[in-house]
């Protein structure tokens, strides 16, 4: 059997086409436009024959119409032995209307013989034909003797738009999505048939005007090409001709005196297309019956151009056979996949948001009987989600961490005394770290000065830390120490050097609390979108209620923080931990003090060295303490302080309103039901889309 397998795609083209596949039986292509291979022409020029080379399995064919439905073929590689699974996709009702939303039911269990494929294909097509009975009745549907056209008569539809799905899988099955349209008529027996050469001509034209239809124009050798409709309607719709590719079918019937006019089509010289034509030779009716295989098919093929005049010449043998067809073919699609999927994403997006404005300006819908209670009810299912929310605390804890590491980037860094290298003997000064620990300094001042260790991302203007020399510590004892003796430390200079640096703790305060109040606003706002999405006036008011109750929390949360760091710049230097005070100092000193040993000049006084301790020490202290307090009150305040009183606040905005107030809030007629109904659809199904395409890792290209 020839199957497509044999040619050889790229790994990574099974996914595209799975996705490309899982859009489809969504019903995506309502919504978007779907990069999609269209097989269309008239009726009897070949084209299930094409189709069924292509994908291995033999397909409902007769010497009249035997297609009467769209047939979409997914083929899908699996390491599982092979299987076919068909469903029905119903897209329009009994009279022709498009559902509002599309589905998807399988048809029957999946089948492992090939040879089964035709006959339920058959019968999963008799189902569509009679949308009013249950469509597992026709699972084991008997045809009898009976022709296709002779069964058509019992059925209750000619001819439906609806789609029968047929899914391959296995390990010798490629990753292929084609779609195959009923043949186009020109002429019918019966006049009650008439209406369908004009229903079946609307939805070829339908399909193939998609710009990202790729229209495989199936064209006979056995006609002149300006007889066969399709060519005309390829041209209106592909204007350019640049995504039509014709195939052409049965050069061995063509008339004596006449291969000239395929030749040159063949060669791109008349009817041109900037994807050119193939020609491929399948079985002729006689083969079929007598049962020619898939394999034998080809060979046949290939003798045939290898040996019949002027084949056996032609110079583009790349655009003859199946085989090259088929490579051509995936060639296409994978292309158009790969192009299209961040720009469906983007529509997906687009169709999202139109359907979303077009949901918020509409009124509310009609409530339960007591509107009242249910409207109780969304609120507490609000303050639930609220409440509950996971990611929420994620969010918070991120910022706290980005507060810690701003607020840490406040400390300053001590130059005092030196560092000697032991190898060259050379001398560097010495840097001191408060928040390293023991035996992590000093460290070496190679002249660059320290940086902020890791990056910022909320908006910093100096990412380099503070430096405060030792012979800066000396002036500011200096001038504070006014009439004390040589010896004794005047306390003023060293609060005067701690109030110096907590003059700055303000504002990564703030910046952290403004950050939460972001978060806090995304999620408050998402949560009542999703609890009130149906009723426009209400997320408005409730929207309002929530942020002003968050600005209420704020405010209350940036009382605190002022507060706190008021205690902490306005009141003298201060803890209740002696022994953690007394050993960081000494610790400090000792290490200071060492380092003050290796100063050959200048060297930095010890009441220097102990202002330099306290300072270090205390900063050390009071940063641990603030880097600390600053998160639990935002949590306190503003986090807990929102959450506990939000269902409150929500109640208050329809808590006085009477009971006929809010019946004329919930009153609507039918016509917007019926409107609201079918954009919740549309929404619905547009986020499962979505969901697809996140899952798969589209990202989205700026048209920029």
């Amino acid at each position: 059997m020839v199957q497509i397998a044999n040619f050889q795609y790229a790994r990574e083209a099974s996914n595209y086409v799975k996705i490309l596949n899982e859009l489809r039986s969504l019903g995506a292509q309502f919504a978007i436009n779907l990069p999609t291979i269209v097989f269309c022409g008239n009726q009897s020029v070949g084209k299930s024959s094409l189709l069924e080379a292509i994908s291995g399995v033999k397909l409902p064919r007769s010497d009249g119409t035997c297609t009467r439905c769209v047939m979409e073929l997914r083929l899908i590689e699996s390491v599982k032995r092979w299987s076919c699974q068909l469903s029905l996709r119903k897209e329009y009702d009994e009279h022709g209307k498009r559902l509002n939303r599309p589905y998807e039911t399988r048809f029957g269990e999946p089948i492992n013989d090939p040879d089964m494929v035709e006959l339920m294909t058959r019968r999963a097509q008799k189902a569509l034909l009679n949308p009013e009975d249950n469509g597992d009745g026709f699972l084991d549907w008997d045809f009898g003797n009976q022709s296709y056209d002779e069964d058509s008569r019992t059925n209750a539809l000619k001819f439906t738009k609806n789609v029968v799905c047929i899914e391959i899988k296995g390990p010798d099955v490629p990753n292929l999505s084609l779609i195959d349209l009923p043949g186009i008529i020109q002429h019918v027996d019966r006049a009650e048939d008439r209406r369908f050469i004009g229903l079946i001509e609307e939805l070829v034209k339908d399909y193939i005007r998609n710009d990202q239809s790729i229209i495989i124009a199936t064209i006979t050798c056995k006609d002149e090409i300006e007889n066969q409709p399709i060519v005309t309607y390829a041209k209106e719709a592909d204007q350019g001709g640049i995504r039509t590719l014709g195939v052409l079918t049965k050069p061995d019937q063509i008339e004596e005196d006449t291969y000239d006019i395929w030749l040159k089509i063949l060669r791109g010289e008349a009817y041109k297309l900037d994807l050119g034509y193939y020609i491929v030779k399948n079985p002729s009716k006689k083969q079929l019956n007598d049962g020619i295989t898939f394999e034998e098919a080809r060979e046949a093929e290939i003798r045939f151009f290898e040996t019949d005049e002027p084949w056996n010449r032609f110079h583009m043998q790349e655009r003859i056979g199946i085989k090259n067809l088929q490579n051509k073919l995936s060639k296409l699609l994978i292309k158009a996949v790969k192009r299209e999927l961040p720009n469906i994403l983007r529509s997906v997006n687009e169709k999202l948001e139109e359907v979303r404005q077009r949901l918020s300006g509409l009124p509310k819908p009609i409530l339960l009987d007591d509107p009242k209670m249910e409207l109780i009810r969304m609120v507490q299912t609000c303050f639930t989600n609220i409440k509950s929310d996971i990611k929420l605390w994620n969010e918070l804890n991120k910022q706290f961490e980005q507060f810690r590491e701003e607020f840490y980037n406040l400390r300053p860094i001590f130059i005092v005394g030196c560092i000697v290298d032991e190898a060259t003997k050379k001398s560097s000064p010495a840097k001191f770290d408060l928040l390293k620990e023991k035996g992590e300094y000093p460290t070496i001042d190679n002249g660059n000065g320290p940086s902020s260790s890791r990056p910022n991302s909320r908006p910093n203007n100096n990412n380099q830390l503070e430096e405060i020399k030792g012979s800066d510590i000396s002036d500011i004892m200096k001038e504070a120490r006014g009439i004390l003796l040589p010896g004794f430390i005047p306390y003023p200079a060293v609060a005067m050097i701690i109030n110096n640096r907590k003059t700055k703790w303000n504002r990564p305060s703030n910046d952290c609390l403004n950050a939460v109040h972001r978060i806090m606003i995304e999620l408050v706002d998402n949560t009542l979108e999703s609890t009130f999405y149906r009723f426009p006036k209400l997320v408005i008011l409730m929207r309002n209620k929530g942020r002003a109750w968050l600005d209420e929390c704020k405010d209350q949360a940036a009382k605190q923080i002022n507060f706190t760091y008021q205690m902490e710049l306005n009141t003298y230097p201060y803890t209740l931990d002696d022994k953690l005070m007394i050993d960081l100092k000494m610790e400090f000193f000792e290490a200071l003090r060492e380092a003050a040993k290796h100063e050959i000049t200048n060297k930095t006084p010890t009441d220097t060295l102990n202002v330099v301790a306290s300072v270090m020490a205390y900063l050390k202290i009071a940063t641990k303490r603030y880097v600390d307090i600053i998160p639990l009150t935002i949590i306190h305040s503003y986090v807990n302080g929102f959450s506990d009183r939000i269902k409150e606040k929500l109640m208050e905005a329809f808590a006085n309103n009477n009971d006929e107030s809010i019946n004329d809030l919930a009153e609507e007629d039918e016509n917007i039901k019926n409107t609201r109904d079918d954009l919740i659809n549309r929404e619905k199904y547009l986020k499962e889309v979505l969901n697809k395409l996140d899952n798969f890792g589209i990202v989205e290209i700026s048209e920029n």
